[in-house]
């Protein structure tokens, strides 16, 4: 694999699976991102899952019309994610 850090561990199935919808949401940055990525790229019994995933939410995508919540929505969400944490 050209260009890729090979001397970091590889990061477990259970691991990339368990960040895999934050993969999908692009919410993943940086190391944390590469090594899912990288396992994705290299793992025969994960990479379907990614697949699955991802082709399940192009078909949503195109059924709902709309690629993401409005930025209203995210908006409230986080205003009200910083109330519950306040009290």
């Amino acid at each position: 694999m050209a260009g890729r850090d090979m001397s970091q561990e590889m990061i477990s199935c259970r691991e990339a699976l368990r960040f895999l919808y934050e993969f999908l949401d692009g919410e993943l940055e940086g190391a944390p991102n590469e090594q899912v990525r990288a396992h994705f790229d290299v793992c025969q019994r994960c990479y379907p899952h990614l697949k699955l995933e991802a082709s399940f939410r192009a078909v949503l995508q195109r059924a709902c019309g709309t690629p993401c919540a409005p930025p209203e929505l995210k908006s409230r969400l986080l205003a009200a994610l910083a109330e519950a944490d306040k009290g």
